[in-house]
């Protein structure tokens, strides 16, 4: 056994958007967590959307599984972060290795032997899915395409991806998606709608809460009525007709926490 090898679990409850049969590629993932998080959170100010990626990855394989890793010891919320990605697969590999003699990260050492041992034991795998920007991995890459007539594709953190890597891969897909690019807005949004409803205005519009976020936030009213109007159209936001305690008709944004919650949109919840 490797060390610093650990499993957070062996069985649990269905996971979504594994192993359909869709007419795709067969596919194997392997994410390199640590790459994804500290990247998205440096350059972009941003936390991994797992629902996005997976959304973006069924549309071009059919994932038989995925192995999430990373030293979850560098992380300040690991069990908000582990239970986020349980959501989606209980293969999470804790790279973490507690001999202080040893400083050598151990992540990238373990996720090629994984690459490596299925590529020689999984030969149904069509597609070799690599989320890294860590040109380590272009070796392995090489290798899966020359040698076991694999497709690889690459998933990275944009602006942090080696040349390397993508110059190996068949294909590359930077995250943020563009789909992605309005979530810290959405994030804005969700907490202006939450405070002001806890501060008492259990009313709060459409216009109220652009003023408010484009004030507090600085950032174009433009761009903020776009986001919201994007919210209401995809049904996470819902627009009540009201009356006011003087009986004034009112339109009044009524969020919807449980389909927020359950997909994810509210990074920071």
């Amino acid at each position: 056994m490797l060390m610093g090898k650990r499993f957070f679990g062996l069985f649990g409850r269905k996971r979504r958007q594994i192993g359909q049969n869709n007419g795709l590629p067969k596919a194997i993932a392997f994410v390199d967590y640590e790459h994804w998080f500290i990247s998205m959170e440096k350059l972009h100010h941003m936390k991994p959307n797992i629902q996005a990626w997976f959304n973006d990855l069924k549309k071009k394989c059919n994932i038989v599984e995925v192995i999430f890793f990373g030293d979850f010891s560098k992380f300040r919320e690991k069990e908000t972060e582990t239970k986020r990605i349980r959501t989606f697969t209980n293969k999470i590999i804790d790279t973490y290795n507690p001999d202080m003699h040893y400083k050598k990260d151990y992540t990238d050492f373990i996720i090629l032997d994984n690459i490596y041992q299925k590529a020689l034991s999984y030969h149904e795998a069509e597609l070799f899915i690599i989320f890294s920007g860590d040109g380590h991995f272009s070796s392995a890459a090489a290798f899966l395409r020359n040698f076991c007539n694999k497709k690889v594709g690459v998933y990275g953190v944009k602006n942090c991806i080696s040349r390397n890597l993508k110059n190996s891969a068949d294909w590359t897909v930077e995250v943020p998606l563009e789909n992605e690019e309005n979530l810290p807005v959405y994030d804005m949004i969700f907490t202006s709608l939450k405070t002001t409803m806890e501060r008492g205005n259990k009313q709060p519009t459409f216009m109220k809460t652009v003023e408010c976020v484009s004030g507090k936030y600085d950032i174009s009213a433009t761009k903020v009525k776009s986001c919201v109007a994007d919210l209401i159209s995809q049904g996470y936001i819902i627009q009540t007709r009201e009356t006011t305690k003087q009986r004034e008709p009112i339109r009044v944004l009524r969020p919807d926490w449980k389909k927020i919650s359950e997909d994810g949109i509210w990074m920071n919840a």
